[in-house]
């Protein structure tokens, strides 16, 4: 769905009670539409553009009524983006599996924490500022299989990401795409237990030694995936090392 440009809604669509996918949907255009969602009762994946402090709240209250809804993309990635558009999301679907922000947030909204049932949640242009109390947030997630952080996704200079012990149980796949201002990434011991695959794309001028630490603490890890660029040759060793000595053997593969 993210790949695609906006639908353009037909008048009358909230008469299709069995519809199940519907996106990449702009809400802008004109207020029916919100009114025409709230009556796809059986809808599961949603996607959706346009989301502005005007509209917003309304948004929230349709969204909270999709009880069926599994997946759901909002985006917004002109400025201010979402700041302050989802807020109102008190009551999130409880069926949501699938999460997808891509937008100016700046802080991670409080119901992302309620989401018991995450599978997936990729976050892109977001921009939260505090990023330790977001990963503290998303750490807590019991179900959360994949993490996916993209470009701007978190806001800093000097971005510094640990990961603590006890977080993400239930994490198999995390991904750190061009994260700006990247300085560090910590594991620390009992962390993402269940992490088999960590992918890593980042700038090859700022990608030093020592950006990683702590690879050892992953037990489960079986590769390490890298776009391909031609990194320093001191980070690589410095990460080739890492992964040797780690008990569980991972593999470093390119895409």
């Amino acid at each position: 769905m993210s790949g695609e440009g906006p639908t353009h809604m037909p008048r009358g669509i909230g008469k299709l009670k069995s519809l199940r996918t519907l996106g990449i949907v702009n809400i802008a255009v004109n207020r029916t539409i919100l009114r025409d969602l709230k009556m796809l009762a059986h809808l599961r994946k949603l996607a959706v553009t346009g989301i502005n402090k005007v509209n917003g709240q309304e948004f929230c209250s349709v969204v909270a009524n999709l009880n069926c809804l599994e997946s759901l993309l909002v985006q917004s990635l002109g400025m201010p983006g979402l700041h302050g558009c989802l807020d109102g999301l008190t009551s999130p679907p409880n069926n949501l599996q699938s999460l997808k922000l891509y937008g100016n947030l700046v802080e991670l909204p409080g119901w992302v924490g309620g989401l018991h049932n995450l599978v997936k949640l990729t976050l892109r242009s977001s921009r939260i500022l505090e990023h330790e109390t977001a990963l503290q947030v998303l750490g807590k997630l019991p179900n959360l299989v994949s993490l996916l952080l993209w470009a701007k996704s978190f806001q800093g200079e000097d971005l510094r990401l640990i990961f603590h012990p006890e977080a993400f149980p239930s994490l198999m796949v995390l991904e750190l795409n061009d994260i700006d201002g990247l300085k560090s990434v910590e594991f620390e011991d009992r962390v993402m237990l269940q992490l088999e695959r960590l992918d890593f794309c980042g700038s090859v001028e700022e990608t030093n030694t020592g950006l990683f630490s702590g690879l050892l603490f992953l037990p489960s890890l079986k590769e390490f995936m890298m776009d391909n660029k031609t990194y320093k040759d001191d980070f690589m060793v410095d990460l080739q090392a890492q992964l040797a000595r780690n008990p569980n053997g991972p593999t470093l593969k390119w895409w």
